[in-house]
Order: C-alpha cells, then sequence, then structure tokens
C-alpha cells in the first residue's frame, strides 16, 4: 500500500511493509538516511464505498530504526498521534493481522 511521509521541507513517496497500533515500517528510496525526528505519515482511503466516506489517515510520527535494502531503506516509525482516519487506521492494522 502506497504512502507518503511528509517531513515539511521534503515529502518521500513510500510503501507501507507492515503496520501495527503503535508502529509502521515503510520502504523509501534512496535519500530517506536524511529522515530524523517527527514526520507525518499520510495515507489515503483504501476503500471506495458509496456508504461510507473513508477517511485520509495522517500519522504523527518518529523514526525509530533504519535498514538499507536493495531498493531503498526499511524505516520503522512509532506512532506518537493519529491526526486523522482513527478508525481506517485500526481497520488498515486489523486486515494486516489476520493476514499475517
Amino acid at each position: 500500500m502506497a504512502c507518503q511521509v511528509d517531513r515539511g521541507d521534503r515529502v518521500y513517496a513510500g510503501k507501507i511493509i507492515d503496520a501495527s497500533y503503535g508502529g509502521i515500517g515503510i520502504l523509501l528510496p534512496d535519500g530517506a538516511e536524511s529522515i530524523k525526528g517527527g514526520a507525518r505519515i499520510l495515507i489515503s482511503p483504501f476503500r471506495e464505498s458509496p456508504v461510507e466516506s473513508p477517511e485520509e489517515i495522517v500519522l504523527r510520527a518518529r523514526p525509530t530504526y533504519l535498514k538499507q535494502m536493495s531498493k531503498g531503506h526499511h524505516v520503522g516509525f512509532k506512532i506518537e498521534r493519529i491526526e486523522n482516519g482513527e478508525l481506517e487506521w485500526k481497520r488498515l492494522c486489523d486486515g494486516l493481522l489476520r493476514n499475517a
């Protein structure tokens, strides 16, 4: 699933590798090693439904680890606050846990 990591001065396009209620792992391109301090993680709505109006998920997070990969960096973030889309975030995490 695609996402964006917004540092304020730069936005990185990423791919979610794993997620839990307290953290998220994202594959980011080269240059992601410069991510320090807090960031906003933006995840577009992943369900299209005429009945429900899914919200964009906006997480406030800070990086906790960085691992070099062949196609960029696997960056682990600790979730500090859910700014928007809390219900959607819980559904995403629950869905990933069921599929694990």
